[in-house]
């Protein structure tokens, strides 16, 4: 299939996209994501909002992968049906993109394997008891056919492959930042125990919480995620503290100007500031560093003057610590 896209990018553009709009949409429905993953794929495709009525339930989802308000679907509007009593739009104004009518037909399409798969799969009730958009009745429901453990429990993120073991619930999500696992464990089980072989997987860990708060688990586990690295494979929310309340807000943010300024430095620079910031000692950062305690001096007085603070204060330290996780999670 590659190798079919390669040859087609040159002969036909226009083909070669219409490809990719297949291909994409098969990769959801194997990975067995939910209606509302479903919807945001479609719409960060298309850079449209896209929308879905089963019955009485209208799901719309914006091109920046946020829900949005019920609304019924405009005269002007593509329709396809999805289903018996369903259907699926998209809410493009003016002309019609190139691939428009493809992806609405390959959404409508997928959404009627994702109704076919819910009574035998536990994938879409993972998805409704985590969103934070689904209703009480829903989420009960989900919760009811999930049958987690008495207790806490927490959200895990991690991606797609590997999947855990069969005993832990788990799906597969569309989010703004790629396709995530999602996997409800009870908050006190050990989390490398769910997985049979993936001692180096990224995972983030979400906040212990009850069953009806499993939506602000799965929040935090997404943030945790994107602020994993080679050298900490694992982070967890709870570790975070009053950080992972920046990090929530900040999702809907501009970059900020000290996350920016960090941007603009090289690899080697940052290694010296992280340096710096983790040892508290020039002497400490130098040795880690490999390099001379007076070269680093000096690169570190011009840095002070680029970012307009010194790391090595109290507010300093403070102002890089959260400059650099927000770099993290823009990156």
């Amino acid at each position: 299939m590659q190798d079919l896209l390669g040859r087609l990018t040159a002969l036909d553009p226009d083909a070669s996209e219409t490809l990719k709009v297949v291909t994409y949409f098969d990769a959801l429905v194997e990975r067995s994501v939910g209606v509302e993953s479903m919807l945001r794929g479609a719409a960060m495709l298309s850079g449209a909002t896209v929308g879905h009525r089963d019955g009485r339930q209208i799901v719309r989802v914006r091109a920046d992968g946020v829900r949005a308000d019920p609304v019924d679907p405009g005269e002007s509007w593509m329709l396809r049906e999805s289903g018996p009593d369903a259907v699926a739009w998209m809410e493009r104004e003016g002309e019609a993109h190139t691939n428009d009518a493809m992806i609405l037909e390959r959404l409508a399409l997928a959404l009627g394997i994702i109704r076919a798969r819910r009574s035998a799969g536990t994938e879409s009730a993972v998805e409704l008891a985590i969103s934070s958009f689904a209703g009480a009745d829903e989420r009960v429901a989900a919760l009811a056919r999930l049958r987690l453990p008495v207790g806490q429990l927490r959200v895990v993120a991690s991606p797609p492959d590997p999947m855990p073991l069969a005993q832990h619930p788990s799906a597969v999500i569309a989010t703004r930042h790629g396709l995530t696992r999602a996997t409800i464990l009870a908050a006190d089980a050990a989390v490398e125990d769910a997985w049979a072989e993936a001692d180096d997987v990224r995972r983030g860990l979400g906040t212990a919480v009850t069953a009806e708060q499993l939506p602000g688990s799965w929040s935090s586990a997404l943030v945790a995620a994107r602020l994993t690295s080679p050298a900490e494979p694992t982070v967890a929310a709870a570790d975070l503290g009053a950080f992972l309340l920046v990090a929530e807000a900040a999702d809907s943010r501009p970059l900020h100007p000290d996350a920016a300024a960090l941007a603009s430095l090289d690899e080697r620079s940052l290694e010296l500031l992280d340096a710096v910031a983790d040892e508290q000692s020039m002497r400490a950062a130098a040795i880690r560093l490999g390099r001379h305690h007076s070269s680093v001096q000096d690169r570190l007085t011009v840095l002070v003057d680029t970012l307009g603070y010194d790391p090595r204060t109290s507010r300093g330290h403070t102002r890089f610590a959260l400059a650099r996780m927000l770099l993290r999670l823009a990156g």
